[in-house]
């Protein structure tokens, strides 16, 4: 068995001695499976290259959006493991593995521990800021963040965390900046991280409403790592900014040709709607279907459920009991808009207004947020508030999936606002 175990790595050698890759076409992600499982054969006994494994599965699930990788970087952990029991590198990689599989509270909780075991690892204090971020606890995040920068200045998993804070935070050139910084330092070959950034960068110019810069920067996430999903979804919200339906849903189609998720579902049935096409009230419902059964587990679609219940499913009361069940299990600003949504759409308004305002009071700078907010204000006959923040809104991004709500809101609140005027 050692003898061909040995063959098989000096045949990659051996390609490499004469010029040639053994990797040619493949993604990172598989060319470092590919070397794990050679290393495997070299070394069954060290846990490191199982190590190594789990790795590169957990980032082909990122770079397909196939969570399934995530249990085959599980087996290899349990490889590990059985080599040398709670070894610090196969713990790092479960809880990527947590992070991947959305369980956060586990996630925070194990990362909190490996933390306190490894206090001057980088990475620890990132999944803690992972886990934090998603369950809304930004103070957390915040502090393990800064902890990252202050090991060591710069290094690129510390300003990729930072840059999300800085969104959250309403400072999105804050956010362009470290997003610039960790960019210009990942090596070329690692060319679906650069995508990853890339993607983010244009997700923020997108929502503010800067569409060519939003276009110039998911060309180039392209081109680094053609076909990939997250780059296709961004650059279908962009044609879909435009009013380029048509373009729109091709990429979608693309985009979920590799793997499809929940939320790919919705936005394909939400363009097809705007489309006018026929298709999106079964698209709607398909969607709908497989949201509904998956409102439980981990990895769901709760926020987008409620969003669609509040709209074209007009279901009002059981988009509020699943935002009740969301929001129990995290406090992103995200889920707490949408639970104020929620409870508006339910004409609780007053709190409404107490779920969104801590939202507000971030500084996040997000078109649908503000709309909500503006419509919460007007529904409280607070008028003032009801147009500063639709003006926001539509400041923020005229283009804006909600720009026509917001630019109708508006307009009654004006018009509401100049009424009371009238009567003082």
């Amino acid at each position: 068995m050692k003898k061909i175990c040995l063959t098989a790595t000096a045949f990659l050698l051996a390609l490499f001695a004469h010029g040639q890759s053994p990797f040619r076409g493949l993604t990172p992600a598989q060319q470092q499976i590919a070397w794990s499982q050679a290393a495997i054969q070299t070394n069954p006994d060290k846990a490191q290259p199982y190590n190594d494994l789990a790795l590169g599965y957990i980032r082909r699930a990122r770079e397909t959006g196939d969570n399934s990788y995530l249990n085959q970087a599980e087996a290899a952990l349990k490889d590990s493991a059985k080599r040398v029991p709670g070894n610090l590198e196969g713990e790092k990689a479960h809880a990527m593995i947590l992070l991947g599989h959305d369980q956060f509270v586990e996630a925070l909780q194990f990362s909190r521990k490996l933390n306190q075991k490894t206090p001057d690892d980088i990475l620890t204090y990132g999944f803690i800021a992972d886990a934090a971020t998603a369950l809304g606890d930004y103070a957390e995040a915040e502090q393990a963040t800064q902890w990252m920068l202050d090991l060591r200045e710069g290094n690129i998993p510390g300003l990729l965390r930072a840059a999300r804070l800085r969104v959250i935070y309403g400072d999105t050139d804050g956010a362009l900046d470290f997003y610039s910084q960790a960019y210009q330092q990942i090596p070329p070959t690692q060319t679906e991280d650069q995508a990853w950034t890339l993607t983010q960068m244009a997700e923020i110019q997108l929502s503010t409403g800067h569409l060519d810069e939003a276009d110039s920067l998911l060309r180039s996430a392209l081109q680094k790592f053609p076909g990939y999903y997250l780059t296709l979804e961004a650059a279908a919200r962009v044609e879909t900014a435009r009013h380029h339906y048509s373009q729109a849903l091709d990429l979608l189609r693309q985009r979920d040709d590799g793997s499809v998720s929940l939320s790919s579902l919705y936005f394909l049935a939400l363009t097809l709607d705007r489309a006018g096409d026929s298709t999106a009230a079964s698209a709607y419902k398909g969607f709908e279907l497989k949201a509904l059964n998956a409102t439980n587990e981990a990895v769901n679609a709760n926020r987008q459920l409620v969003l669609y219940y509040l709209g074209r499913g007009n279901k009002p009361a059981e988009a509020l009991r699943i935002a009740e069940q969301e929001v129990s299990r995290r406090h992103d600003v995200f889920t707490l808009d949408a639970h104020a949504w929620a409870l508006c759409a339910n004409s609780r308004y007053g709190d409404a207004k107490k779920q969104i305002d801590p939202v507000l009071a971030l500084g996040i700078r997000d078109a649908a947020i503000f709309y909500h907010a503006g419509a919460i204000a007007e529904r409280l006959d607070d008028h003032a508030d009801a147009v500063r923040y639709l003006n926001q809104s539509l400041e923020l991004n005229p283009e804006s999936e909600v720009a026509v709500e917001a630019h109708d809101a508006l307009a009654k609140a004006i018009a509401a606002s100049a009424m009371a005027s009238n009567k003082r």
